[in-house]
Parts: C-alpha cells; structure tokens; sequence
C-alpha cells in the first residue's frame, strides 16, 4: 500500500487550510482522499474542527464503509455515506471537500444553480447544480447526493441546499481548489448582482 502517513498528513493539511480560508467553521465539513490504486479512503474524524484535525485523527476506510485503522479510536465523519457512494458512483475522484462557505451555500438556499459569474468558473466548474436538504448524516441525504451525481455526472462540484457545498476533485488537492473557486465564484456573482441591481 502507499505512504499512508504522507497521505493522513495531506488530508490534515487541506482540512487546516478549508478552516483558515473560511470555507468551513467550527466543527463542520469533512474531507476525504481516496488512497491512489486502491478501495481505500481516509475521512476526517467526527466532532472535531478541520482546524485542528491531526493526522493520526484520520480513519483508514475501505469503500464498503469498514473500518481498517482508527489510531486513536475515534469515529469518522457523519458524512462518511456520501463520501464513499461518490467514490463508488466516480472512480476518477481522487479526493472530496465536503464545506460550508458562506456564499456558495446562500447561493445553495435558492436552490437553483450557482450562476458562473467568471470564466474560469465556465471553463473549469462548467455547471454547479443543486440538490435538496435532508438531515446531517442521513441515509436520506445520502441518497440525494447518489441521485445529484448521477444526474450531473459531469459536474465537479455540487450545491446542497441549507447546507454547503460538495467538491470532487482527481485528488485532494484538486477537490480543494475546487471548493475554492466555487467560493469565489459565488462571491463574485453576489457582488455581481448587487451592483447591477
């Protein structure tokens, strides 16, 4: 198997960095990156903030949603469901940003697709959808998240109403800049229409 350490590192890495861009607060959102040429995710942990999420905080999965290594016991993500089905439904997704900044989610409460303001945003989100809202963790919301991938297989980013945004990217790098632009994407339409009215 790969460098599991090298790769608990990088999910801690990027999860520090969703907190200190602001894409995420207290201890919501999780993240995830799928181990390269394997049925293997790390997830981070339930409970505690992606601010201060250690790396051996993080839970070894496989995509069947067993537990292979939790160095200190703890449980991981809530989201974990969705997580793994967008593994299983995309095998190109390398990692997943599951956030909840500020714009992109007030655009995600109108239910309606986040408007492409910029085109960067055209040429690399291309068409961010939006799904509905059903509680934290459930199977319910699990499912929604099943039929929005697959209704819009070609989107790398997708709206959850009330709740925030799921960014799918070839690794975790990617599904953070991913998270990123959608941010500021949504910023910038925001801005966009208050100036013009």
């Amino acid at each position: 198997m790969n460098d599991i350490d090298g790769y608990r590192q990088q999910l801690s890495e990027y999860s520090h960095r969703a907190f200190q861009r602001h894409l995420v607060s207290g201890t919501g959102g999780n993240l995830s990156l799928r181990i390269p040429e394997t049925d293997t995710v790390l997830v981070t942990p339930t409970g505690i903030s992606l601010a201060e999420v250690q790396p051996d905080e993080n839970i070894l999965m496989n995509l069947a949603g067993d537990v292979i290594e939790s160095p200190k016991g703890l449980k991981s993500s809530k989201e974990t469901g969705f997580h793994l089905a967008a593994y299983n439904l995309k095998p190109e997704i390398g990692g997943i940003a599951h956030v909840h900044p500020p714009y992109a989610t007030a655009y995600a409460n109108k239910a309606s697709p986040l408007p492409l303001a910029t085109i960067s945003a055209q040429v690399i989100l291309k068409h961010v959808p939006c799904i509905e809202c059903f509680p934290p963790g459930s199977l319910e919301l699990r499912d929604c998240v099943i039929d929005g991938i697959k209704q819009n297989s070609e989107a790398c980013c997708i709206l959850m109403k009330a709740h925030g945004i799921l960014a799918m990217g070839r690794d975790l790098r990617h599904a953070y800049y991913i998270a990123d632009l959608t941010e500021d994407t949504a910023k910038i339409a925001y801005i966009t229409a208050t100036i013009t009215g």
